[in-house]
């Protein structure tokens, strides 16, 4: 009962952390007038090669490899980590697909797949704004937006992964 509570509350970190990890900084606003559907490579090229920071939740973030691999890490939770795919779909929509494993007795448990996908929208001026499932707001993803160059937590997950035994 105590591996499953915790994949339970990693898979609830993963889904405060991306609903919740908008930078304080940033305003939210109801969908941009005159906005349309963002070019799918204009959003790949945003999250491609880049960790996206959980600094408001966990102390970590999710790193979205050019490959379309997606690894995650929490801080709070060092002991798990999120390993899976990331896509942009025609919608303009950032598909994430990660799988949470945990230490379960000696051995890596593994969480249920965990599919959360973002929108994103252009507006008149070529701004590129995000809303996440079920929040009317948008976000606009300008230099406040989280996003940092390169696989900011690799050492943390190698660790991570070392410990699970895979």
């Amino acid at each position: 009962m105590f591996a499953w509570n915790k994949a339970t509350f990693a898979v609830k970190a993963l889904v405060v952390a991306c609903g919740f990890a908008v930078p304080a900084a940033s305003v939210a606003d109801p969908l941009p007038r005159g906005a349309k559907i963002a070019n799918p490579q204009k959003i790949a090229k945003i999250y491609s090669g880049k960790t996206e920071l959980w600094t408001n939740n966990c102390g970590g973030g999710v790193y979205f490899a050019p490959n379309g691999q997606a690894r995650a890490w929490c801080a709070d939770q060092g002991e798990n980590l999120g390993a899976g795919t990331w896509a942009v779909d025609a919608n303009g929509r950032m598909c994430q697909d990660l799988v949470w494993y945990y230490p379960d007795s000696g051995r890596a448990g593994a969480s249920a797949n965990d599919r959360s996908c973002i929108s994103h929208v252009v507006d008149r001026w070529g701004v590129v704004w995000r809303s996440w499932p079920n929040d009317p707001e948008w976000w606009p993803m300008d230099k406040n937006a989280g996003f940092v160059r390169g696989y900011k937590f690799q050492a943390q997950v190698g660790q991570t992964r070392s410990k699970l035994g895979f």
